[in-house]
Order: C-alpha cells, then structure tokens, then sequence
C-alpha cells in the first residue's frame, strides 16, 4: 500500500491531537479551598499591616521572619497556607501578602491588610506569575 501525503497529514495530526490531549492541563484550584484561603488571609494580611504600621519591624526582615512576628499572638493565622508560598510586600507603612501555589510560580490570592475585603482573587483568573499588583498607594492612601 502506497501513502499518499494526505494520509500521512493525517495520521500526523491525529498522532499530535491525542498527545496533546494528554499533556497535563493547569487545573483551576479548588473553589471551596480558595474561598476559605480568602477568608484566611484577610486575617493574616491585617496582622501583617499591624505589625508593619505599628511595630516598625527592622527591613531586613525576610518573609518568614515578618510572618513570625506578625503571627506571634496566634501562630494558628498561618496555618491555613503551609503548603503555599506566603509573600510579603511592605511599601511605607503598609503591607500586602501574597498567596502562591507550593512552587511559588502561580499567585492566587493578594491582599492588602488596610483594606476590609479581600483585594484579589488571582486563583479565577488566566495563571499569572507570583508577583505583586497592589499598590498601596492606590489601596490604602497616603499616610
């Protein structure tokens, strides 16, 4: 039997299709998970805020050793991200945390701790890089 391009064209592209359809695909995290993570740090972001706006924690803090000292009145306020990568942006007198999956490369939640609600639900959007997008500034104002 003689092939023809368009049959190998096709077997080709039906090769490619199933391998692509077994490469892993990200998966959303899980919604309940995420919303009791929001709810988590909302707590943990306004210890941090405290602790930065009132303790004047010396800068050469990393984030571990700021999460510690924000958390020392109740260490349980980190409970809920061990598995994550926690991170800690100080800008002035004021703080945001930010949630990262376990590799640290995809963020999920943001929150600044001078703000009620929950800043930033990362985790529903596209996947983005576990970076910073608050600006204090805009969030908290100007003291």
């Amino acid at each position: 039997m003689i092939r023809t391009p368009v049959k190998v064209t096709v077997t080709v592209a039906l090769v490619l299709a199933l391998a692509a359809g077994c490469a892993p695909v990200p998966q959303r995290p899980d919604r309940e998970e995420m919303y009791i993570k929001a709810s988590a740090l909302t707590k943990l972001s306004a210890a941090v805020e405290s602790t930065v706006r009132y303790k004047n924690p010396p800068p050469e803090l990393n984030d571990r050793e700021l999460l510690t000292l924000a958390t020392r009145h109740d260490p349980a306020l980190l409970d809920n991200f061990k598995d994550y990568t926690v991170r800690v942006l100080r800008q002035a007198r004021h703080s945001v945390v930010l949630v990262c999956d376990t590799s640290g490369t995809r963020a999920l939640l943001e929150d600044a701790g001078c703000s009620g609600p929950m800043d930033r639900h990362s985790w529903m959007e596209k996947p983005e890089p576990c970076e910073f997008t608050i600006n204090t500034k805009e969030v908290c104002g100007r003291d």
